[in-house]
């Protein structure tokens, strides 16, 4: 069952913003907890069958444990998701630029203030509809431009939650990168590794031994990244390859590659209804994940060109970092995280984009609007 929140334990003042809880209940039953600290998933509660809720995602009780514990715990990541090289960004005229670097000698997930540590504003609320908005700044992230972000998140009666974003770049070019980084588990506790995986991607990117693209894409035909049929989460780490061993475990960027007369799966074949007026076209699925135990599943529809599928290696049994709350058990039972307890799929743009000209990043220009979206929709 899905455990009850404290929004008081969500209320506080942080750099001099107010932080809170808002839980959006859509008529179809799945509920969604959100705060506006990253605006993050805190909780993602869908019908059990038996006239409870519950809850598939990873989250900690409190705005305390979101500081103290996993740093992109179901936040929203931007400007730019995932590692740029060095910290380094090439400019369109071949020039470079140095950004902060926060992960090893990396720039990752937006740097030290990116969006993940920041308060967002919350400009309307609604039942089942919540808008945020965050200014990105140069003087937070090294990144040319201001862009002001705008996101919308709404619960649809299919059990789908649409998460969109509008991106207005304002005064210099600049480029944009947006995803969620939610952990989920459909069993709502213990290892996702007996989930079933299926992302209708043809291609993978390489990973160089720091963790940064190699700068090619290939094939997934024979590797451990080949979830075209649907497959076993564990049966793919397990496997032997290098990639794997370079990552650390599964943490790769799947891309759809649109190879000519590509069947699409049957649960593709209907794209969920869009949420007027938020919802972009030009919706494709990314995934479909299912737990045979719970007979729950969730499909991830996105504008995104491909998915970086992360098998949450990172989770490691700290107990500062890594004690969350559990589906199962009393109310409060604490869940001590272990690797591969929860599994995120994060639509965005390649990684590290700007510095491979094949991947081709796009520098969005003043007066643009770069919109996009992930939805999830859970079934079962």
């Amino acid at each position: 069952m899905a455990h009850t929140l404290d929004r008081d334990a969500f209320r506080h003042t942080l750099n001099d913003q107010t932080t809170d809880l808002y839980t959006l209940r859509g008529a179809g039953g799945l509920q969604v907890a959100v705060s506006n600290y990253g605006a993050r998933l805190v909780q993602v509660a869908v019908p059990d069958g038996q006239g409870g809720l519950a809850d598939v995602a990873l989250g900690y009780d409190s705005l305390q444990g979101y500081l103290d514990g996993q740093l992109s715990m179901g936040a929203i990541i931007g400007r730019w998701a995932g590692r740029l090289r060095h910290g380094q960004l090439k400019l369109p005229d071949g020039a470079t630029l140095q950004l902060p670097t926060n992960s090893g000698p990396h720039h990752h997930h937006g740097g030290p203030l990116g969006s993940r540590f920041q308060v967002f504003t919350v400009t309307q609320v609604q039942p089942d509809a919540l808008r945020l908005q965050h200014v990105f700044r140069t003087q937070d992230d090294g990144v040319p431009g201001t862009v002001r972000l705008t996101l919308d998140l709404a619960v649809a009666p299919d059990n789908a939650l649409h998460m969109a974003w509008t991106a207005e770049v304002a005064d210099a070019p600049s480029v944009v990168n947006i995803t969620g980084h939610a952990f989920f588990n459909l069993a709502g506790a213990g290892s996702t590794h007996g989930h079933l995986l299926q992302v209708p991607a043809s291609h993978y990117v390489p990973l160089a031994a720091d963790v940064c693209p190699v700068g090619t894409v290939e094939p997934v035909q024979g590797t451990p990244f080949d979830f075209r049929a649907p497959r076993r989460v564990g049966d793919a780490v397990a496997q032997s390859h290098e990639q794997l061993v370079r990552a650390g475990g599964l943490d790769h960027y799947l891309a759809w590659g649109d190879a000519p007369g590509a069947a699409l799966p049957a649960w593709a074949q209907q794209a969920p209804a869009p949420v007027s007026p938020i919802t972009p076209g030009g919706l494709r699925p990314a995934a479909l994940l299912s737990d045979p135990g719970s007979g729950r599943a969730m499909q991830v529809w996105t504008t995104a060109p491909g998915v970086q599928v992360y098998a949450g290696h990172g989770l490691k049994a700290d107990p500062m970092r890594d004690s969350g709350r559990s589906a199962i058990g009393a109310p409060g039972t604490p869940w001590l995280w272990q690797p591969g307890d929860g599994i995120c799929l994060e639509p965005m743009e390649y990684p590290d984009a700007p510095n491979h000209p094949g991947f081709h990043a796009r520098w969005w220009q003043p007066g643009e609007v770069v919109r996009g979206a992930i939805v999830y929709r859970f079934t079962g």
